[in-house]
């Protein structure tokens, strides 16, 4: 099992603090969002997402920094593809880019940009995801797909990794299938669903997406929040990482904790490697 710490910070101060407690600790991972704004209250302090990976690219020098999750809502392909590379090069190949459709109306409404139907959302998912594999490959192709049209695209220089690592945010079949296309990693989170009914979903997506792979095999993620509560106890960490690794799972992506919870952070970070 590796695990991530995704921190969402008021300042860079918090940011870089973090940063050096995920080293320090040996989380495998480190992680931000990519909203406009807090969803539910526009007085916590939101900060872009990339501009504090290119930070923390400059001043880590072990663990892996990405995006959980890169927001398609208010950007183009083209130019996702290109803040990855260079998030690549700041990084010395340590970037891992996650991306998803986004859930929340007000990332629309700052980007002006309508609320879509389902349907609309997973064709633009399969239709974005697509064409960052592509660019990101170096396939600079124009492109006149129904949503991402461009034309005149170059990817120079190329990304540090061989190929840099794409984690895909899907629950519904066919935003799965994407995941099977194009992704080097899936990430699920439960969103307002009980603990109980995401559990029972998981096992459900995970055989779906099995059968999607036809035997390839990717990282598969846990973003831990809402009713999936790490920091309860000692003891309940433990028993949700053997949960969730026993039905495939093998990334735990946790949130910072809030003031408290951090003594069973500490207690959890001071021995993280008695639960891979």
């Amino acid at each position: 099992m590796r695990f991530g710490l995704k921190v969402n910070p008021a300042g860079w101060d918090d940011a870089s603090s973090w940063a050096t407690i995920a080293e320090e600790a040996g989380f495998d991972g480190l992680w931000t969002g990519d909203n406009l704004r807090n969803p539910r209250d526009p007085a916590i302090a939101v900060h872009d997402g990339p501009t504090i990976i290119a930070g923390w690219a400059a001043t880590t020098r072990r663990i892996r920094v990405g995006l959980l999750i890169a927001n398609m809502v208010f950007r183009q392909p083209t130019v996702l593809a290109k803040q990855a590379t260079t998030l690549d090069h700041i990084s010395g190949g340590r970037f891992d880019l996650g991306i998803g459709s986004g859930v929340w109306p007000t990332d629309h409404g700052m980007a002006g940009t309508p609320i879509w139907s389902a349907r609309e959302r997973t064709d633009r998912l399969a239709e974005f995801v697509a064409a960052v594999d592509r660019l990101l490959s170096g396939d600079v192709a124009d492109h006149d797909g129904p949503y991402y049209p461009y034309s005149l695209a170059a990817m120079t220089p190329g990304t540090v990794q061989e190929r840099l690592p794409l984690i895909i945010a899907a629950n519904a079949p066919r935003a799965l299938a994407v995941v099977a296309a194009h992704g080097d990693g899936w990430v699920t989170f439960p969103g307002a669903a009980t603990e109980e009914e995401f559990y029972a979903k998981s096992v459900e997506r995970v055989h779906a997406l099995d059968a999607a792979l036809d035997g390839r095999t990717i990282r598969r993620l846990l973003l831990a929040y809402g009713q999936i509560d790490p920091w309860a106890s000692v003891d309940g960490f433990a028993r949700l990482v053997e949960r969730y690794q026993g039905i495939g799972f093998d990334e735990l992506v946790v949130y910072a904790p809030k003031d408290h919870e951090r003594a069973v952070f500490d207690a959890v970070a001071n021995k993280l490697d008695d639960y891979r």
